[in-house]
């Protein structure tokens, strides 16, 4: 029988060795865990693995209404654990993975960016929302940025370990450049572009994404 810390541990530690990102390895892990736990309830905690099982836990997650994104990672957090970690092959024409859903994503217009920035209720909520309308970087990317990543003369930032583990550079737009500018000699950021609480760590997502649905809600 499996138990689920040490499965837990061994995916925890390969996906590391492999080099993915905290957040993967978070929701990987937390997949792992929930299909352990699916297993022991339904009577397979002492069976022998087969895709059988996967099959049917799927579906299962699919009669909760979750969507391909979530289906995906657990197949994915399955296959890696029972694949790369326990070395068990996997028959993948027994098993598809699931077909990815195409959506176009909800326009936004220049207005209503505008207006939500300036429904922000300080400078550095303001800076940090034009840095993400103004440059297009993911939130995790924001938030990682450290003072030393901007380069005003050449007017560019670096995105360190951005999507795919890969450093790129973005450029800055010359108002954004002057926002953060402004922003900088307010707050004096320590390490952090955007530090949370304690100067020498960054803001946190869970702040950063309560702040753009405040300032959502004032424009709505």
């Amino acid at each position: 029988m499996e138990n689920i810390s040490t499965a837990v541990l061994a995916l925890t530690q390969f996906l590391t060795l492999k080099n993915y990102s905290k957040a993967t390895l978070r929701c990987y892990t937390t997949a792992l865990k929930l299909f352990l736990e699916w297993r022991f309830k339904n009577g397979f905690g002492g069976s022998n693995f087969d895709e059988f099982q996967v099959k049917n836990y799927l579906l299962f997650r699919y009669d909760k209404g979750l969507k391909w994104q979530s289906i995906n990672g657990d197949y994915s957090a399955i296959m890696h654990y029972y694949v790369d970690v326990l070395k068990i092959e996997w028959k993948a024409k027994n098993l598809p993975r699931p077909r990815q859903e195409y959506s176009l994503p909800r326009i936004v217009s220049k207005a209503t960016i505008i207006a939500l920035i300036n429904g922000a209720s300080n400078l550095k909520h303001q800076a940090f929302m034009s840095l993400l309308y103004g440059t297009g970087i993911r939130l995790n990317e924001a938030l990682a940025l450290k003072v030393n990543d901007i380069d005003g003369d050449r007017k560019q930032l670096l995105i360190i370990k951005g999507k795919g583990a890969k450093d790129r550079y973005v450029d800055i737009p010359d108002c954004l450049l002057n926002l953060l500018r402004h922003y900088y000699k307010h707050y004096r950021p320590h390490l952090y572009l955007f530090n949370g609480a304690i100067k020498t760590e960054p803001y946190s997502a869970t702040s950063a994404q309560h702040l753009i649905k405040k300032a959502a809600k004032k424009v709505n």
